[in-house]
């Protein structure tokens, strides 16, 4: 007999079981706040479960879900896992090309869509997507339609859902439990194959880790789509008991925070610069006495932060003066996040070392990871327990291994470790190696004491054509800590030195805007002023004193737009996709070097 809590669904059933009537849910559709209780989401999971071989879903069998963060989401995965059937999500943010390239790969024969948008966009694929025979429509006001012309067949949520809830089948922690397509930063996406194993090993360290219970809230804002939001904002928090709130939009988070008071944020360093960029912004308009003591205030939280980091009790002078500035000063920027948070945790990306030095001098408990898709994905992450290290991504988790190449990969066994790439043999095989360990790719260092720093990409290393190796992940965090510059692409692999794509931060250059006559709303002929061209170079230079020589940025561009997802530039964790930007700026790039 298989263990009664061998997959993700019987895990959720059991929760479901315990905590009834009790709110896991939360979302706003309008604009008010309603609670979504165990029992709402489980019978839900249930009726769709019975309904689903209807349409022909049986154990093994596909199934994508292209959506934004919603209850239905989490119930059509619930359906689908408990059915033994395997969930691949997709991004809405992610191109026709990519969409249909996932569907097509996976084999996935049933799509559940929320919006006529998605609708639309799934029908816009036509007869790329041959092996699709049904869209399971979420939204309220959804209507069914027949097969026609090779598209499938379009039916309600409400239509394919039996009459009673459908039990959930026996299975294994080695069943396949989900395909996880890669961000695609360094070529075509490949699927990652999860199973139920390796995502409740990686919930039950995580749990263990950050002791998450039946009080913790979240507001989930990243795709859930995302590994990352995935195991450790659904999963994890369902193994916890807690509750899920689902922000409404990116632009709505700062009110939804105040609203909702979450425990726990998972988010990516973008918006953490954003904010950190506008509480700064504030600081440099006060007046000069409420600068300084803003000033005053970080030295102290900052000197405070190094003693609570190594677990050791803050001297009682500096104490006191903390507790000065706690009210006056650290009190306001607190207040962003909501009166409970216990956890703003960062992945995705590396959290650049000044935002994670202000949260922690602001007493902001802030928990910066890493991972990738294939480990599940969260492999080590910066703990509260004096065991924080600034610069690092912290230890692994409790069963975790690492190991370094001889090239310096950083290399990882455990329960949590991927089955292989979907149909990729002879990628898996370069992937895992003979005594299973997962090569990721990134390199690291690991000090004496346990703590990983991720210093680069291994594929994404620049090598000048001279033969210097160059991390343009380095120079790049070097660049968007200024507050001039908000985005950055770092180019220059085989060429003679670097040179840098730079997207403006326009909220931070309203004054010099206003003092050279410089319209914000024309950002075409913005890149074009010279004189914002020559702050840029002054702040650019600026920063090369901090670089090496083979380091510096030689050239640049402004770029009047920012990267954005919709235009297949940035991953939904926002990070840069490097060959994407360098093809729809080829003739910038090449005028910068000459060619």
């Amino acid at each position: 007999m298989p263990d009664r809590m061998a997959t993700l669904s019987q895990v959720f059933e059991a929760q479901a079981q315990k905590h009834g009537a009790r709110a896991f849910l939360k979302d706003k559709p309008d604009k008010v706040w309603t609670d979504h209780s165990w029992t709402e989401i489980s019978d839900a999971a249930g009726k769709l479960r019975a309904g689903l071989p209807s349409l022909g879903a049986r154990p093994g069998d596909r199934v994508a879900i292209l959506s934004d963060n919603c209850p239905e989401w989490i119930v059509v995965d619930q359906a689908v896992l408990g059915l033994g059937a395997i969930v691949v999500p997709l991004y809405t943010t992610s191109g026709l090309e990519e969409t249909a390239h996932v569907i097509n790969d996976s084999g996935a024969k049933i799509i559940a869509a929320n919006g006529p948008e998605m609708i639309r966009k799934i029908l816009g694929l036509g007869s790329s997507i041959p092996g699709l025979t049904a869209i399971i429509a979420l939204h309220r006001g959804a209507e069914s339609a027949p097969a026609a012309d090779g598209t499938p067949a379009i039916v309600t949520l409400a239509s394919v859902s039996g009459d009673a809830p459908a039990a959930i089948v026996e299975g294994s922690r080695d069943d396949l439990a989900t395909i996880i397509y890669t961000s695609g930063t360094t070529g075509t996406p490949k699927g990652v194959m999860l199973s139920h194993g390796n995502l409740i090993a990686n919930c039950e360290d995580s749990l263990a880790a950050l002791a998450l219970n039946h009080t913790d809230m979240t507001l989930s804002h990243l795709p859930i789509a995302h590994s990352f939001e995935r195991t450790a904002g659904y999963y994890t928090v369902a193994m916890a008991g807690g509750t899920i709130a689902f922000a409404e939009s990116l632009g709505q988070i700062a009110a939804n925070l105040t609203e909702v008071e979450p425990t726990v944020v998972l988010t990516v360093p973008r918006l953490l610069e954003v904010i950190h960029s506008r509480v700064m912004r504030t600081v440099e308009t006060s007046p000069p006495m409420r600068q300084r003591l803003f000033k005053m205030a970080l030295a102290a939280g900052d000197q405070a932060a190094e003693y609570r980091h190594r677990g050791k009790p803050v001297p009682p002078l500096l104490a006191l003066s903390m507790a000065l500035f706690r009210r006056l000063v650290f009190a306001r920027v607190r207040k962003i996040f909501g009166s409970r948070i216990r956890y703003l945790i960062s992945g995705g990306a590396p959290l650049p070392t000044e935002i994670n030095r202000f949260l922690s001098a602001a007493e902001i408990p802030i928990v910066e990871g890493y991972g990738l898709t294939e480990a599940a994905p969260v492999v080590a992450c910066n703990l509260h327990n004096g065991k924080t290290r600034i610069g690092t991504v912290g230890l692994p988790l409790a069963h975790i291994q690492v190991e370094m190449a001889a090239d310096g990969e950083l290399l990882l066994r455990g329960p949590n470790i991927m089955k292989g790439y979907y149909k990729l043999e002879a990628d898996t095989k370069e992937a895992i190696d003979e005594q299973g360990w997962l090569h990721t790719g990134d390199i690291a260092k690991i000090d004496v004491e346990g703590y990983i720093s991720i210093t680069d990409r291994k594929k994404e290393i620049i090598v000048l054509s001279g033969g210097k190796n160059v991390s343009p992940a380095y120079v790049e965090g070097k660049l968007v800590g200024d507050k001039f510059i908000s985005q950055a692409c770092v180019i220059g692999d085989r060429r003679k030195h670097l040179a840098a794509l730079i997207v403006p931060d326009y909220e931070n250059l309203v004054e010099f805007l206003a003092d050279n006559n410089l319209d914000p709303k024309n950002p075409d002929a913005l890149a074009k002023s010279p004189a914002l061209k020559t702050l840029l170079h002054q702040r650019i230079r600026e920063i090369n004193k901090q670089l090496s020589d083979v380091e510096a940025i030689v050239g640049f561009t402004i770029i009047p737009q920012p990267f954005t997802q919709e235009s297949g530039e940035l991953t939904p964790s926002l990070k840069v996709r490097r060959k994407v930007v360098q093809a729809h700026f080829k003739e910038q790039i090449d005028s910068m070097f000459g060619d």
